[in-house]
């Protein structure tokens, strides 16, 4: 069944206190393995602290992880089941519980072990994302989507939680639900868009008129306020191969200007963030052009036309060497 991306709470382990200060210090370095992907070198001290009387449940729990890291999915379940016995108020545990149970398409089993976890720290931000998404999986539409609806009013501006309940949508095979939360996900950060664009979760929507939409469209609007400055250039946009778009990425690698790596890049624009917003396209007469914006409290004024002055000049440099 596929992976739910909402479910990631589920390989992370909360922080522990243990009464013993050699335990705690070897439980954190087991800890930092696991987090690196050394599973082997974990379980090598994780072998030795199961061993100690009284047994520890945080050392089964972690050592539980190591071993499903290294795919050995029955002795990590009985660590993990162990480690319930020892410990039923171990929230981690009951979270990684109810992650198997989803892996093995037991939804019964794993909305029980949402349940326990929720009544250890109902106040958990992830209790009503993980259970909506279990619902979903059951066919309980109208339940999952209170569930996420709860969710979301104490995430209202997180673009993150917008596009988690969006995947789970997704995944479940409801397009229109999906599609309106990625929507709001994309209005509160535009980086979403690209996020989808390669996110697996939303493999069955690819084909969907709507998906097709929000992919193709750049909605966002310069804020009343911020700067902004174009720059028309001979040479037009013509994908992610054109030699504006490599020219300007050029440019801003030889002026040592920080920015994403990851270029959102259509047919018809292409997005370049950084402490600009920088959009390529071409205008009305077919000419590239370039885009520049940013927040108000980004520059100071001096600093803006300097910043952008020195940007125009290199593409502008880079152009140049590239048509030759």
């Amino acid at each position: 069944m596929p992976r739910f991306l909402v479910l990631t709470c589920l390989i992370l382990l909360a922080s522990t206190s243990l009464s013993a200060q050699t335990n705690s210090e070897l439980l954190a370095r087991s800890q930092e393995m696991i987090d690196g992907g050394d599973a082997n070198g974990a379980l090598e001290i994780l072998d030795r602290l199961v061993k100690k009387k009284p047994p520890s449940a945080e050392a089964l729990l972690l050592r539980s992880t190591a071993l499903f890291m290294i795919g050995d999915l029955e002795k990590g379940r009985r660590d993990l089941d162990k480690s319930l016995e020892i410990d039923p108020g171990l929230r981690q545990a009951w979270l990684n519980r109810a992650a198997l149970d989803l892996a093995n398409q037991d939804y019964s089993d794993a909305l029980n072990a949402l349940e326990k976890a929720k009544d250890l720290d109902p106040s958990a931000a992830d209790n009503d994302l993980n259970i909506g998404a279990v619902q979903l999986l059951q066919g309980n539409l109208q339940q999952a989507s209170d569930h996420f609806q709860t969710y979301l009013q104490s995430n209202p501006t997180s673009a993150n939680s917008f596009y988690l309940v969006a995947t789970n949508y997704a995944m479940a095979g409801y397009a229109g639900p999906s599609i309106e939360h990625l929507r709001r996900a994309i209005e509160i950060d535009e980086k979403s868009r690209l996020r989808s664009r390669t996110d697996p979760n939303f493999r069955e929507l690819a084909s969907k008129p709507r998906f097709i939409e929000i992919l193709s469209n750049d909605t966002y609007r310069v804020p009343p306020g911020a700067y902004q400055r174009i720059l028309e250039i001979d040479t037009p946009f013509e994908g992610a191969d054109s030699i504006l778009l490599q020219s300007i990425l050029d440019a801003l690698q030889f002026s040592k200007q920080p920015f994403d790596r990851r270029v959102e890049v259509t047919p018809d624009w292409a997005l370049i963030w950084g402490e600009m917003r920088i959009k390529v396209t071409n205008g009305s007469n077919g000419k590239g052009q370039v885009q520049l914006s940013a927040p108000a409290n980004q520059f100071t004024p001096a600093q803006w036309k300097q910043q952008t002055d020195d940007l125009i000049r290199e593409i502008k440099i880079r152009l140049t060497q590239r048509s030759r």
